[in-house]
C-alpha cells in the first residue's frame, strides 16, 4: 500500500492479529508399485490391468469418478539395484489423484483397497498426501484486519504514553506479507507419507472409526502503522 508523507514527529509500531483457514479440497496421491526381477516379467503386463481395478474399486466404493485423476506411469530400477549386475530388477508405478472434500469417506474407501497387496507381494500401494487448498471466511479475515489496526493503536499509545506524548492520525499503514503456520495435516510442511494400510478390525467399541475435522491453519496479518507524535 503506497504511505502518505510521513511527518518529522512520529511514532511507528507493527499491529498483528490472525485468523484461520480450513481445508476444502484434498489431495491423496495413490501410487501402485508393481515390481519385477527383470524386464518381460509377465507380471509387468497386468500393471495396467491392477491400475484400472483400482480405479474401478474406488469408484464402486463411492469415489465419484470426476474426483479421479490419472497422474501417470513410470518405470525405473531401484537406486539399490543398479550395482546388481543380474539382478536389477525393475518396478513400475501407476498414480491415480483423488481430489476430493470428503478425505474421510476417500480413506475408508482406501482402507478396503488392502485386497490389491494381498494379489501378489510384488504388489504394494503407497499413499502420499498433498498439501490441500485452504479457504478462509471473509468475515474473519476483515475482523482480523481490525483487530490488527487496533494492536497497532494500543501499542502507540502505550509508547506515546511513556513519553509523555499522545498519538494522533495514522500517517502510513503498509501490510506485510502474510505468514501462516502449518496446520499439521498430512501433507501441509511437515507431512509424512503413509505407506501401508491396517486390516480393518471389528468386534470392540474401540475398534469404530471416529470421524474428525480436518485441521485449520493459523494465518498472521502484520500492518506497520505510522501515528502522528504530538505532545500530550
Amino acid at each position: 500500500m503506497e504511505g502518505m508523507k510521513v511527518s518529522k514527529n512520529y511514532i511507528g509500531v507493527v499491529g498483528e492479529a490472525y485468523y484461520f483457514e480450513y481445508p476444502e479440497t484434498w489431495f491423496i496421491d495413490i501410487i501402485l508399485n508393481i515390481q519385477a526381477a527383470k524386464k518381460g516379467d509377465p507380471i509387468l503386463a497386468k500393471a495396467g490391468e491392477y491400475k484400472n481395478k483400482l480405479i474401478k474399486f474406488l469408484i464402486d466404493e463411492g469415489i465419484p469418478k470426476k474426483q479421479l485423476f490419472y497422474a501417470g506411469t513410470d518405470a525405473y530400477t531401484p537406486w539399490w539395484k543398479l550395482e546388481k549386475k543380474d539382478k536389477k530388477g525393475i518396478i513400475v508405478s501407476h498414480k491415480v489423484t483423488i481430489r476430493t472434500g470428503d478425505r474421510y469417506k476417500a480413506y475408508k474407501a482406501l482402507e478396503k483397497a488392502e485386497w490389491l497387496n494381498k494379489k501378489d507381494k510384488r504388489i504394494s500401494i503407497r499413499i502420499d498426501e498433498r498439501t490441500p487448498i485452504f479457504k478462509s471466511k471473509a468475515k474473519d479475515i476483515l475482523k482480523a484486519r481490525e483487530l490488527a489496526c487496533k494492536n497497532a493503536l494500543e501499542k502507540a499509545e502505550s509508547l506515546a504514553a511513556s513519553l509523555g506524548m499522545k498519538v494522533g492520525k495514522p500517517l502510513e499503514i503498509q501490510e506485510f506479507a502474510k505468514e501462516s503456520m502449518g496446520a499439521g495435516n498430512y501433507g501441509d510442511n511437515d507431512w509424512s507419507t503413509i505407506r501401508c494400510y491396517a486390516p480393518s478390525r471389528g468386534g470392540s467399541d474401540d475398534d469404530i472409526n471416529i470421524e474428525l475435522k480436518g485441521n485449520e491453519r493459523i494465518v498472521y496479518l502484520k500492518y506497520s502503522v505510522n501515528f502522528e507524535l504530538i505532545p500530550s
